[in-house]
């Protein structure tokens, strides 16, 4: 293997200890995001870990793809290398790009997919409240006639003369 070839395995591996810091830090503000009584709130550590599972899978596909395999010694030492420096140097233009894809991004598709269930919402309320009105006569007819038909009948006596008690 030459100079150059550990070289670049080196800096790639310090390149994926900085992404590897970004992704666990996004994934930690996005559960914590969430409301406390929902499914990966309640799972979090537990979706953390799956997470930190593909991160190591995908650091021995770049070692597959790059070394054939070969694992050094220096290879983690150069991921929490990445770390470390993704924490002091990347971490405020990472948590910036993520305050402007938020705000750039997430906020306008949110803010259209609400206002069109609210749109949704008021047009079969306004549906509902035709359809009662339509209703509403015959609702009242149909409570009075439900209303005679379980009432009960009264014994006729036609006459009361010639009848036994």
């Amino acid at each position: 293997m030459t100079l150059s070839l550990q070289f670049f395995s080196l800096l790639l591996m310090v390149l994926s200890g900085v992404v590897i810091g970004a992704i666990i830090e996004g994934t930690r503000f996005v559960m914590n995001s969430f409301p406390k009584r929902t499914f990966v709130f309640k799972y979090s550590t537990a979706l953390e870990i799956i997470i930190w599972i593909l991160l190591g899978l995908g650091t021995f596909y770049i070692l597959f793809q790059v070394r054939d395999g070969i694992w050094r010694i220096y290879d983690p030492l150069a991921q929490i290398v990445g770390i470390l420096l993704y924490e002091q140097l990347f971490q405020p233009i990472f948590r910036f790009m993520g305050r402007v894809f938020l705000r750039m991004i997430i906020q306008p598709i949110w803010f259209i997919i609400r206002i069109i269930v609210t749109i949704i919402r008021k047009i079969l309320r306004l549906i509902a409240l035709i359809l009662l009105t339509i209703v509403r006569p015959f609702r009242f007819i149909y409570k009075k006639m439900r209303h005679l038909a379980l009432k009960k009948k009264p014994k006729f006596r036609y006459n009361k003369k010639y009848t036994k008690n």
